[in-house]
């Protein structure tokens, strides 16, 4: 009896295993790294500063996990949603005015968010391995290179793709085919690592390997999805399958 227990166990355990060690990536020559949500935990400060600009509009408040949905589509998205979401109406016609205040408040904290647990080990060991860093985000530019300097982890990376450094965000592939482009890598020598849809999405469709954090903001969408070839439950998981 417990022989045949131990030999289902081990029947159904064997395709866990078999793809376990699949998640080994070799020949990787860079990395890119995701900001809201994957190396930096931003809802607070965006939270504040979305209520804020709500309140100056005499608009109001909303709840910390609707902000958190339109979270990691770019600053516009962010700001229209909220405002739509809020008023009830289309958020067109005080955009804006929406961004302007939002502007204001956010340039005020948006170096404070925190960054989660591992990111920066993460980043050190990876550069110790002469694989070159980039961070690419859908966050404009003024805040990223803020965000970045003031933690430090700006010296680990080699290069920053911002909102607005190129015509087109995320879920777009163009910010990762420009990224190989600057620093000439094939995308097949690439990792995407990301905590939404845009990033699996963006990865996928550049060529790169994709691979997923849980702790981020997902929009209320799943993460689950067979263009990610590898899904951790911290970014310290990352550098051990590396090369």
């Amino acid at each position: 009896m417990i022989q045949t227990i131990t030999i289902l166990f081990l029947r159904h355990l064997e395709p866990l295993c078999r793809k376990i060690s699949l998640k080994n990536f070799v020949n990787i020559k860079g990395i890119f790294f995701d900001l809201d949500g994957t190396l930096f935990d931003t809802a607070p400060e965006l939270i504040v500063a979305i209520n804020a600009m709500l309140n100056d509009m005499s608009l109001g408040e909303l709840e910390e996990e609707s902000i958190k949905n339109f979270i990691g589509r770019g600053a516009e998205n962010l700001i229209k949603k909220s405002i739509g979401l809020s008023s009830g109406k289309s958020p067109d016609v005080y955009f804006e005015e929406g961004d302007s205040l939002f502007k204001k408040h956010y340039i005020m904290n948006a170096a404070e968010s925190k960054i989660y647990e591992g990111a920066e080990d993460t980043l050190k060991k990876l550069r110790s391995k002469g694989i070159l860093l980039a961070c690419v985000t859908n966050k404009p530019e003024i805040y990223t290179k803020a965000l970045l300097k003031k933690s430090g982890l700006s010296s680990y990376l080699d290069l920053i793709v911002s909102g607005d450094t190129v015509t087109r965000m995320k879920p777009d592939p163009m910010p990762l085919q420009y990224g190989c482009d600057i620093l000439k890598l094939k995308p097949s020598e690439v990792i995407m690592v990301g905590d939404s849809c845009n990033d699996i999405n963006a990865g996928y469709a550049a060529g790169t390997f994709v691979v997923t954090v849980p702790y981020g903001y997902q929009y209320g969408e799943s993460i689950i999805s067979k263009k990610v070839d590898l899904a951790i439950s911290n970014l310290l998981d990352l550098s051990p399958v590396v090369n």
